[in-house]
C-alpha cells in the first residue's frame, strides 16, 4: 500500500504552527502521525504493514512514548511524499521544548558571551 500526494490534500494541516515560536504546548509527532492517518483513513497497522515496521513502534510514536527517528523520518517521508526533514523538525521542536521545560530556570541563569 502507498499514500498519494493527492490524498495528502484532503489532510488538514492548520493546525500546524511554527514550534519555535514558544507559545504553544510540546506536541509530539505522533499526534500528527494520528492526524494525518485517520484523515486518510488508514488504520496504524496497515501504515506499519506498507513502511515495513511493527504496528507496535508505530503505535508508540503515536501514543508519544518514542521518538520519530531518522529512520522513521525517512520512512514517513517517502510514504506521505514529504521531506524527511519535516517529521525530524517536528521531533526536534518538540525535544527542545520539553528540554527548556525541564531546565527552565537552569537555562534563563545562563547568559550569552558577547562577541567582540
Amino acid at each position: 500500500m502507498s499514500i498519494r500526494i493527492e490524498d495528502l490534500a484532503s489532510v488538514d494541516f492548520s493546525d500546524v504552527a511554527d514550534l519555535s515560536a514558544g507559545k504553544l504546548p510540546a506536541t509530539h509527532p505522533g499526534e500528527y502521525l494520528s492526524e494525518i492517518l485517520n484523515e486518510l483513513g488508514v488504520s496504524q497497522a496497515e501504515f506499519a504493514r506498507a513502511i515495513g515496521v511493527s504496528p507496535m513502534r508505530v503505535s508508540h510514536v503515536i501514543k508519544g512514548t518514542r521518538p520519530v527517528t531518522a529512520e522513521l523520518a525517512l520512512l514517513f517521508g517517502r510514504a506521505f511524499d514529504q521531506s524527511p526533514q519535516y517529521w525530524m523538525n517536528l521531533q526536534a521542536g518538540f525535544d527542545l521544548k520539553i528540554a527548556a521545560s525541564d531546565i527552565g530556570a537552569r537555562l534563563s541563569a545562563v547568559h550569552a558571551f558577547a562577541h567582540g
